[in-house]
């Protein structure tokens, strides 16, 4: 027997499972860093500040916005529900408020911003001493070849205990320490040490074992990909099982989509970071690499995406996605039209750079002048190749539609294009105004209830099978 309706008040009734605000005064100031984050406002006369949290962590940010504020005098705003990603510096809602600063909560990306951060990292509890023996039993030594250690950002409490055990089994190795600040030597926030402090170009990594300890998610995958090692391991200290890492077939997968570049004759430029001026300078290089090869390209911007929001565009043929690294959604297959990082776009486009690629470039800034993976753009001469997907000849026009889309015009907001052209020519636009038109009715009393079964909706009966 079931029933093919639900009682309303099940949806009002039912209960959620939240994560409890920890009552120990001790825990909560020390596991948040609450006097490091008091002494940063003070000591920057920050006067409106913003606290950033991600979902799970929105059940103890009252007792920590309690906290701050019994400290500091300033203006303290919790931000829950982020712009983008939870990772990412949350700018847009912080400038709702004019928010001269961001604290930061939980994992991030590490990304830059323009507004000051203060970052408060996760902490989980390591048993150090057993993990490295635990990678000593799988590595015995490093005389013939160098390993790196990276680890998890909620393991950074214990950075100095890692270091301490990992140095004595492995004097002549590394490990990729986190860094929070910007450094000439930066990588996806990380920055790597011998046993002396001394820092090294991630080059140097090409001849190493890597080894990462933490679970497997994005931060591990964008290491796996984008940092060239001789082999990539992960130990996860909860099972203590190590693996090896091979992402063979996602780079095949990856190089079907550089095709899919070049057949592409719009392409929607989709905006899913504010934050920075780089991001503005990588939208106008996407732009310019669509120029130069007589492609179309609209910028999108519809906060987070999904697929009924892209939906609306069938006209775009393929989505370069503006994110941070650690963006899942560059994976996704649910999607009506793909979607591909920026240097995947680069690849396509940009003929001074080779085709193959063996690592990849997750953080976009990588690509913009002055760093590690910029590459001058070249005028492309009309031509013709073969598609490797379609098997079908493909055209070069360049210069065709060299005046169908203008330059980015800064302005307070710096507003978006659209594809407002492409979508006047459909057979229907949706809700048009008909000023003057319409008749001018009083406002008449609406729906109550909930969308289960609203005030006016007859009551429904439990049907019995």
């Amino acid at each position: 027997m079931s029933n093919l309706t639900i009682d309303g008040k099940i949806c009002i009734e039912r209960e959620l499972s939240i994560i409890e605000a920890n009552n120990d005064f001790e825990n909560i100031v020390t596991r948040f860093y609450i006097e490091e984050t008091c002494k940063w406002i003070i000591d920057n006369h920050y006067t409106k500040v913003c606290l950033q949290f991600p979902d799970d962590l929105l059940g103890v940010s009252v007792v920590i916005y309690e906290e701050i504020k019994k400290r500091v005098d300033a203006d303290i705003y919790i931000l829950g529900d982020t712009s983008y990603a939870s990772c990412c510096v949350d700018t847009v809602a912080a400038s709702h408020v004019q928010g001269d600063a961001v604290v930061h909560y939980g994992h991030t990306c590490f990304s830059k911003s323009n507004l000051p951060v203060f970052i408060v990292l996760p902490q989980r509890d390591l048993n150090v001493e057993a993990t490295i023996n635990n990678l000593h039993n799988n590595f015995n030594s490093d005389e013939n070849i160098s390993l790196c250690l990276f680890y998890d950002t909620e393991f950074e409490h214990c950075k100095d205990e890692l270091s301490k055990y990992w140095y004595q089994k492995y004097p002549k190795s590394y490990i990729a320490y986190v860094e929070q600040n910007e450094a000439p030597r930066r990588f996806l926030g990380r920055v790597v040490k011998d046993v002396e402090g001394e820092i090294y170009p991630i080059e140097t990594l090409k001849n190493c074992i890597c080894i990462h300890i933490g679970s497997r998610g994005q931060t591990l995958f964008n290491y796996t990909i984008s940092v060239a090692a001789k082999e990539w391991y992960s130990l996860d200290p909860d099972s203590g099982k190590v693996e090896h890492k091979d992402e063979t077939s996602w780079f095949k997968r990856r190089r079907f989509l550089v095709e899919k570049c070049k057949d592409a004759n719009v392409i929607g430029i989709l905006v899913c970071k504010l934050a920075g001026n780089q991001t503005k300078d990588i939208i106008s290089r996407m732009k310019q690499l669509c120029r130069v090869n007589g492609k179309k390209s609209y910028i999108v911007s519809v906060g987070k995406p999904n697929v009924a929001k892209l939906a609306n565009f069938p006209e775009i043929d393929i989505y370069v996605m503006i994110a941070c690294p650690e963006n899942d959604l560059y994976s996704s297959r649910d999607f009506y039209k793909p979607i591909v990082y920026p240097f995947e776009l680069e690849v396509a486009l940009n003929s001074n750079r080779e085709p193959y690629f063996a690592n990849h470039v997750t953080d976009y800034d990588e690509l913009l002048p002055g760093n590690r993976h910029y590459c001058e753009i070249n005028k492309v001469e009309e031509g013709t190749d073969v598609s490797l997907i379609t098997g079908k000849i493909r055209e070069t026009k360049v210069g065709v539609h060299n005046d169908t889309s203008t330059e980015l015009s800064e302005k307070q907001n710096w507003a978006l294009e659209n594809i407002g052209q492409n979508l006047q020519e459909r057979t229907w636009r949706g809700l048009e105004q008909k000023l003057g038109e319409t008749e001018v009715k009083k406002a008449e009393e609406g729906r109550e209830g909930i969308p289960l079964q609203y005030s006016n909706e007859p009551v429904k009966q439990n049907v019995k099978m």
